[in-house]
């Protein structure tokens, strides 16, 4: 994505960002030219707990690999699922040049606990339980496509207890294989610059997060 699509695009979201304020969280993924990703500008980002720099999601990745942009401009209204399992109403605009490819993705992430609790209240004003009922059971209901967590320390607390790796304590071989096998999964490493982070959470040498991260990519193919 050259500068003035990016600075076009990040405009845009701070613009809606005022607007529509903090129950609206926008990520811009930019791709790579020789391949990866990272997140390019982020508003709100408190929302799903994500950062610059960080990588695709499954999902948006899942998106890519099908190809759904070059018959789609836009997938809309799915649900995606936040730190704590928190739901969220979901959007993805596919960013193109005037060829056709794949530049970017803007994601737009809705938090709508406040709406509902408010359709509640008003639904318990007037006596209606069965209409709250069934809010409550579709919002259960509702099973999300897309994991938004992905921050690299979200990722390696989900595996190793975050009081072991705060103490400095000697992580096992499986212990380390099984963080970085996630990481991998989540795809970290896809970002430029990741390596270090890891081994400094880790209190790992880098040098070794590459090796493990080698010795899981050749056992995955």
């Amino acid at each position: 994505m050259d500068n003035e699509l990016f600075r076009h695009y990040q405009n845009i979201m701070n613009y809606f960002g005022e607007i529509l304020g903090s129950n609206y969280e926008f990520v811009l993924h930019v791709l790579n030219p020789n391949g990866g990703s990272q997140i390019g500008h982020i508003v709100n980002g408190d929302l799903s707990g994500r950062s610059l720099n960080g990588p695709l999601t499954d999902y948006a990745k899942k998106l890519i690999n099908e190809k759904v942009y070059l018959k789609k401009d836009y997938v809309v209204d799915y649900v995606g699922e936040g730190p704590r399992g928190k739901k969220f109403r979901s959007s993805t605009l596919f960013i193109k040049d005037r060829e056709g490819q794949l530049q970017g993705l803007l994601c737009i992430n809705f938090d709508a606990d406040v709406y509902r609790k408010v359709a509640k209240d008003i639904l318990k004003l007037a006596n209606l339980s069965s209409a709250i009922d069934l809010i409550e059971q579709e919002t259960d209901q509702e099973q999300p496509i897309e994991k938004l967590t992905d921050n690299i320390r979200n990722i390696i607390y989900g595996v190793i207890d975050k009081d072991i790796l705060e103490s400095g304590a000697q992580l096992s071989p499986e212990q380390k294989r099984l963080a970085i096998f996630k990481l991998k999964e989540y795809g970290v490493f896809e970002v430029k610059g990741t390596i270090n982070e890891v081994a400094e959470i880790m209190g790992m040498s880098e040098s070794s997060v590459y090796r493990y991260h080698q010795m899981i990519s050749r056992n995955d193919k």
